[in-house]
């Protein structure tokens, strides 16, 4: 009889075939579940606590591989740090989801399924004790028709604001131009030129910003390697003249490619870089015919709708091991928001 397997993290790396596999049969090999992203997340900002949960696939199903931790008294969740916008999570059958309940340290009630975009998750549908909670609205741009027919059907005010920064460069005799750096040789010096715009702006007041030598740096330099040996990264660096203004992170399979992070320097504010390195951007998709979509992952703000041909939610998912404990933790849920209106 098949049962779940609770292995410690460090046998993530004894299972990257496998969960390459069951990403490339469930999801077209999603980047961001690719296990050299997932490893290097899990290398830079693991939690030794976590645990892989493998559920063996058989004739029947394909069955499942997770990555979990304990969050607090009773609840476990998906493995989620920062650097990655949803939950490294393969589920070929989740009707053995509730199993993990019998397996699970501590007498868990609850598990928190995160951050989960329904086109690449399973269906909720094949559980019975679960609540969703919106956590996000990301947006992806459809680039398999024509460029000049999806810019006409932008905003009017859009059109007219790229017009605008473009004319202004033009204005004060500047040229603009955007490189691809995609060789594994140049990914560690573009990382770094990315740094220093980062490390020079708010991120950098803040200490957040990506920087060669940090753990985030480590981090994106590892991925990026990584993927560059098999074509599936690049950093879009946008210059002004021989400057760089700004410069984007991406990873590329062959349905998406996914904006991971971007930067731009701030002393060019007055042209929007930013904003005219993404144009660019899109405008070599439409022409490059090489994927669907470009997906932003991100919680879209109202400016950024503007340049969306799609949009939708990302989840969180509750699983609780009966009706009687969902209802429990509905009502405390309850309770505790009308404590909070009386503050």
């Amino acid at each position: 009889m098949t049962t779940w397997k609770l292995l410690p993290v460090s046998a993530f790396s004894e299972y990257t075939g496998q969960w390459d596999a069951l990403n490339q049969q469930l999801y077209q090999s999603h980047p961001l579940f690719d296990s050299r992203f997932v490893g290097a997340l899990l290398k830079h900002f693991g939690n030794p606590q976590a645990i892989l949960a493998v559920y063996p696939a058989t004739a029947g199903h394909r069955g499942n591989l997770l990555l979990l931790e304990p969050r607090k008294l009773g609840v476990w969740g998906t493995f989620m740090p920062s650097q990655t916008q949803i939950a490294p999570l393969l589920c070929g059958y989740p009707e053995a989801l509730p199993g993990l309940f019998a397996v699970l340290p501590g007498l868990p009630v609850m598990i928190d399924v995160l951050c989960q975009d329904p086109l690449y998750t399973f269906l909720t549908q094949s559980l019975d004790y679960t609540d969703n909670l919106s956590h996000a609205l990301t947006i992806n741009i459809d680039v398999t028709n024509n460029f000049a027919d999806y810019w006409q059907q932008r905003p009017k005010n859009l059109r007219q604001n790229i017009r605008s920064y473009s004319n202004r460069l033009k204005k004060n005799g500047l040229d603009s131009q955007i490189k691809i750096v995609s060789n594994i040789e140049e990914m560690p010096d573009a990382l770094a030129r990315y740094g220093e715009i980062e490390t020079s702006g708010w991120k950098g007041g803040e200490g957040t910003a990506i920087h060669a030598s940090n753990l985030q740096g480590l981090f994106y330099i590892d991925v990026l390697k990584a993927f560059a040996t098999t074509g599936q990264a690049e950093i879009i660096e946008f210059y002004i003249n021989d400057q760089l203004a700004a410069s984007r992170i991406c990873l590329i399979n062959t349905e998406m490619l996914i904006t991971l992070k971007t930067t731009f320097n701030e002393s060019f504010s007055f042209y929007s870089p930013s904003h005219l390195m993404l144009y660019l951007l899109i405008e070599r998709e439409f022409l490059l015919k090489r994927v669907r979509y470009v997906e932003f992952y991100t919680n879209a703000k109202p400016e950024q709708l503007f340049w969306c041909t799609g949009q939708r939610p990302i989840e969180h998912l509750s699983i609780f091991r009966s009706a009687t404990v969902q209802w429990m933790l509905r009502c405390l849920q309850g309770v505790k928001a009308k404590l909070a209106k009386t503050r």
